[in-house]
C-alpha cells in the first residue's frame, strides 16, 4: 500500500477482509446453490455436456484440426504458432463462434489453441455456425 503512516494503519484495521478472507462472497455461495438445484433437477445435463463436447472434438478431427479427447467441456483446438492462433481467432469472431485463444505462456511454445467450450443447450443451428466457423479455420490453416 502506497500512503501515508495513518493511511496504512487504517486501511489495515478497518479493510482487513479485502485483505485477507476465507469466506466466499454470497453471490458466490448462491451461485453454486443454484447450480446444485438445476443438477438436481436436471440430472441429464453434465452427461449432454460431454457428449456436446465430443461432437465439436469430432467435428474439429474431420475437418483435419487437431484436438484431444475432451475430459469435460473444454475442446482445444490446437493450431501451432501464436500467429496462427490468433488468425483463427480472427476468423472465429468474425463467424460469431466464443472461443479462447491460448498462447504462450498460458500453453507450450508451438501449442497455442483456440478452446472451445461446450454447452448442453447446443442447437444444431449453433453446431452449424461452430462447423463454419471451424472450416473457415481449418482453410486458413492450409494456406499458410
Amino acid at each position: 500500500m502506497l500512503g501515508t503512516p495513518e493511511v496504512i494503519e487504517t486501511l489495515m484495521d478497518t479493510g482487513r477482509s479485502f485483505i485477507f478472507d476465507t469466506g466466499l462472497a454470497p453471490g458466490s455461495v448462491a451461485a453454486a446453490l443454484a447450480a446444485v438445484d438445476i443438477l438436481h433437477n436436471q440430472p441429464e445435463l453434465p452427461g449432454c455436456v460431454r457428449t456436446r463436447a465430443k461432437e465439436l472434438a469430432s467435428m474439429a478431427r474431420r475437418l483435419g484440426l487437431e484436438t484431444d479427447d475432451p475430459a469435460g467441456a473444454v475442446v482445444p483446438i490446437v493450431l501451432g504458432p501464436s500467429e496462427t492462433a490468433l488468425r483463427a481467432a480472427l476468423i472465429r469472431a468474425e463467424r460469431g463462434v466464443r472461443a479462447g485463444c491460448f498462447r504462450p505462456p498460458s500453453v507450450p511454445a508451438g501449442r497455442s489453441c483456440l478452446r472451445l467450450t461446450a454447452r448442453a443447450n447446443l442447437s444444431s443451428d449453433d453446431l452449424a455456425v461452430i462447423r463454419g466457423a471451424l472450416t473457415a479455420v481449418a482453410e486458413m490453416k492450409v494456406t499458410m
